[in-house]
């Protein structure tokens, strides 16, 4: 269907390209007066830190394909120049394969042999990705954990069952998991083949503490809040005893409602407190201090167009306002409901599946003010709304298919673009409707450079002339570039001829638009 209505719109369509063509050397001519936008360089928000998605569990099966192959899915994951540019790569610590997880892609190895012994030959595709990462410039890494090794559980595998439990973590064993992080930490940054040596930034030691993770599907781990805290105090002193730099980014909580409110089942289910995760931790003097001022939060239950996506983002920055100098960040997505609620059910390559990401990615930018933005798993297998990229590889012997959806692209519209260190600033005038037109803007103010990421929801074009506040700079803008995702044929973040100072330039209909402005 709308494949069918970009046939009928080839006029507007011609008309697009002939505009953006002209750049410098022609005016622009639209049907419609084009909208007035502000930004503000003087007017800033939060400082980004990073776009980023992780290689759980899919990097352990592409890690092994053909050399060119895994080449070509590293340069559209990390390369700023043919591909969408992450600035940070999740790697997951495995927490061992088990046969009893029914999903061979939903368990990975772990590196223990056992307490204080390693084998760091393991884990190997997963690595050589790391190491790819790393070649192409990827600025920060960070070492994630669904579940601590089996031997350290009370169930003795990486995911729970039906009990009392508040946690699968062994009783005591705080310290030791503390020391098995640390340990994994410091071989990578000392590693001995540069190619591996991965300083990580940041370790996230518990992921959705709030679910129960009693199944086969997967690794997982709940943890109540107290025997977060736990984990945290453990962590924080092996990691200043061993004066290990990299800092703790928790605490992976499934949801935003949970950041500011008890969850209600399973702390009655367990007989624990979990939930209100924001008062628990910044608001806790005695734990606050670990979290170097980063509170991470999951964006399931929270994408429905009514009801949620708005509302849920404006009371979690309602409960962040309470704790000045703490940073949200964002740190896992793919569709599970979907912003008419029809479910994650089904691949989509289209832009469908990219403006809905992308809108959540506005708000969660621009309402929550998050500093990191990252998502879930950065290639997939399944028949389900859950990857940048798409394989139909199965097993040894099938056919390395590299499928890129359009997501991929319109994240690459803020990752290529908005980097680490760079600030967001206001822009009035596109508003954030959410049906309609939203736009962001974020500036680079050592290399004179200002971003502009606008998304158009509806099936129209929308036209745009940009105006900068530059305050005091004196800065002259040189031009602004176009970068282009949509359903058109080879809008992959496609660069269209720059337009000069003053000039209207035109969102399509159902894209997603980068200005890159450079200023002298």
């Amino acid at each position: 269907m709308y494949a069918g209505r970009m046939n009928t719109n080839n006029r507007s369509r011609r008309s697009v390209l002939k505009a953006l063509a002209m750049g410098a050397g022609g005016s622009l001519l639209h049907a419609q007066a084009p909208l007035r936008d502000t930004i503000g360089l003087d007017a800033e928000h939060q400082t980004i830190e990073n776009f980023a998605a992780s290689d759980c569990w899919s990097m352990q099966k592409l890690g092994t394909w053909s050399l060119p192959n895994r080449n070509r899915a590293a340069d559209l994951l990390f390369s700023q120049s043919t591909g969408i540019g992450l600035s940070c790569w999740r790697f997951n610590v495995g927490g061992g394969v088990t046969d009893k997880i029914n999903n061979p892609w939903r368990t990975a190895e772990t590196f223990e042999v056992a307490e204080g012994k390693y084998d760091w030959t393991r884990q190997a595709p997963e690595r050589w990705f790391l190491a790819a990462a790393k070649a192409r410039g990827v600025p920060r890494f960070l070492a994630f954990v669904n579940s601590p090794p089996g031997r350290m559980t009370r169930t003795g595998i990486t995911y729970g069952q039906a009990g009392t439990d508040t946690t699968n973590l062994k009783p005591g064993l705080q310290d030791q998991f503390a020391r098995y992080l640390v340990d994994i930490l410091e071989h990578f940054r000392t590693n001995p083949d540069k190619s591996e040596r991965i300083a990580f930034d940041y370790v996230s030691p518990v992921n959705e503490p709030n679910v129960e993770w009693n199944g086969r599907s997967q690794e997982g781990c709940r943890a109540a809040n107290d025997d977060i805290k736990a984990v945290l105090r453990a962590l924080d002193a092996e990691l200043k005893k061993r004066k290990c730099p990299t800092e703790i980014a928790g605490i992976e909580v499934s949801g935003l409602t949970p950041l500011y409110s008890v969850a209600d089942r399973m702390s009655k289910t367990y007989n624990a407190k979990y939930g209100n995760y924001v008062d628990e931790f910044p608001g806790d003097k005695s734990i606050a201090g670990t979290l170097n001022h980063r509170l991470s939060y999951h964006d399931y239950g929270s994408d429905l167009l009514k009801g949620q996506l708005v509302e849920n983002r404006q009371a979690a920055r309602k409960k962040f306002d309470q704790y000045p100098g703490w940073s949200p960040w964002m740190s896992e997505y793919c569709v599970m409901t979907g912003s008419e609620g029809k479910g994650g059910s089904g691949r989509d390559l289209t832009m469908n599946t990219a403006l809905d990401v992308a809108r959540i990615i506005h708000v969660d930018l621009t309402i929550v003010g998050v500093t990191a933005w990252q998502w879930w798993t950065a290639v997939s297998p399944e028949n389900y709304k859950d990857g940048l990229i798409y394989t139909d590889w199965k097993k040894p012997g099938d056919a390395e298919s590299i499928i890129p959806a359009r997501l991929l692209w319109a994240v690459g519209n803020f990752s290529r673009f908005v980097r680490p260190g760079m600030r967001r600033v206001e822009l009035e005038g596109a508003g954030h409707d959410v049906r309609g037109l939203m736009g962001s803007a974020y500036k680079d103010e050592k290399a004179r450079r200002v971003a502009a990421v606008y998304i158009n929801m509806g099936t129209d074009p929308r036209t745009v002339q940009v105006d900068f506040a530059a305050g005091k700079r004196g800065w002259k803008l040189k031009s602004i570039t176009p970068y282009i995702t949509s359903d058109r044929e080879g809008d992959e973040l496609k660069a269209y001829p720059a337009v000069a100072s003053g000039a209207p330039v035109e969102i399509p209909a159902r894209s997603v638009v980068t200005l890159a402005a450079q200023f002298a």
